[in-house]
């Protein structure tokens, strides 16, 4: 299994509190939505014009891994993961909250579970706080090294989350 550094993904998290999230769901036309029209102008056409119609609809719905793999950089493939899976962004930040900081015998739960309001990330209800200012929470977190036990049972938590998943689908994709 691979495990990702959270560092990005809780700046993320932490940012993505304060804004407002869209669901991705583009404009279902576009270039193979024009190869669809034009394969109606000739009865030559072969059926690649058909076949752009409909990538050009799929690709409108959000885009995939396969989109960000042709990135040109690996920071660019995760930031274009980050784009089009914002809400798997979030996910992972709270599975790695949930499995590093909050669990009682995390490594991180003494810095991340407080009592003061302000900065416990983790509620009594279970649920975590993204809207704490725990900076000293965020850096344990970050410096646990990605074969630690718990970043890979937040990556587990994620694979086995339909919101999580496809992001790290995409991460996958990225050299």
């Amino acid at each position: 299994m691979k495990a990702f550094g959270f560092a990005a993904i809780l700046i993320s998290v932490g940012m993505m509190a304060a804004c407002t999230v869209t669901s991705g769901d583009g404009d279902t036309s576009g270039d193979g939505g024009s190869g669809a029209s034009g394969s109606t102008t000739s009865s030559a056409t072969t059926g690649e014009g058909g076949s752009g119609g409909t990538g050009g609809g799929e690709g409108g719905a959000g885009g995939g891994g396969e989109v960000c793999a042709d990135a040109e950089t690996a920071d660019d493939c995760s930031d274009c993961c980050d784009e089009t899976y914002a809400e798997g962004v979030e996910a992972l930040g709270i599975h790695g909250f949930e499995q590093c900081g909050c669990a009682a015998d995390s490594a991180c739960a003494s810095v991340c579970d407080t009592t003061d309001a302000t900065s416990d990330v983790c509620n009594d209800d279970g649920t975590i706080n993204l809207d704490a200012n725990n900076a000293d929470c965020v850096a344990c977190l970050n410096d646990l090294a990605e074969d630690d036990a718990c970043i890979e049972a937040a990556a587990a938590a994620c694979e086995d989350d339909a919101a999580c998943s496809p992001y790290l689908e995409c991460l996958g994709t990225c050299q």
